[in-house]
């Protein structure tokens, strides 16, 4: 049973959980309503013309586009590092990578499969369970290291399967942000190679 003094040191955590999955959410209805509108050239102009608001757009479309997938997700590492180089291009994408496979994850959790097939599509899905069918949430880190896995469909699949929630952030610390950041770091390499020469 939990004490007074217990419950009340969990309220700052469970606020701050709302307020992150709240941002998540709506991130997440921007990036669906728009994804028929969106490209990685009208993104990259988007960024671009934001100036200083640059980055939270960066990072809020690397997290939209893992919740609604409105481009393919490699871009987005690709064009964070050519526009903010090595060091802030991956700490935006990792930023960005968190928060939305978090909210993926906690959609697959709270939501249901029923809703996550509706949302992100049947077919996406049922490719994500099949890799992880029968395995142990281990086996998700080389999953999301591989370059074509349905990486975005894994997160609310490890939501529905019941994975645990400090397994599944352990995951995408190890799985998905090395893959991520390595895509930033060698655009930015790439981008200031071929910039000087």
């Amino acid at each position: 049973m939990a004490t007074p003094a217990t419950s009340q040191s969990k309220r700052p955590l469970l606020r701050a959980m709302i307020l992150f999955l709240g941002i998540g959410a709506v991130i997440g209805v921007l990036g669906y309503l728009l994804r028929p509108h969106v490209s990685q050239e009208r993104m990259e102009q988007w960024v671009r013309h934001a100036g200083a608001w640059g980055p939270v757009v960066v990072l809020a479309v690397q997290a939209g586009q893992i919740i609604a997938a409105p481009i393919p997700g490699v871009f987005v590492p690709l064009i964070a590092g050519v526009l903010y180089g090595a060091l802030w291009g991956s700490v935006l994408t990792a930023i960005g990578t968190v928060i939305g496979s978090t909210v993926a994850f906690w959609i697959g959790r709270g939501a249901g499969r029923r809703f996550a097939e509706r949302w992100i599509g049947r077919d996406a899905l049922e490719q994500a369970e099949a890799m992880i069918r029968g395995k142990r949430w281990l086996a998700l880190i080389p999953l999301f290291l591989f370059p074509f896995s349905p990486a975005d469909a894994l997160c609310f699949m490890a939501g529905i399967a019941g994975v645990g929630w400090p397994q599944f952030l352990t995951v995408v610390l190890f799985g998905r942000i090395p893959k991520d950041v390595a895509l930033a770091v060698s655009a930015a390499l790439g981008w200031g190679f071929f910039r000087h020469h």
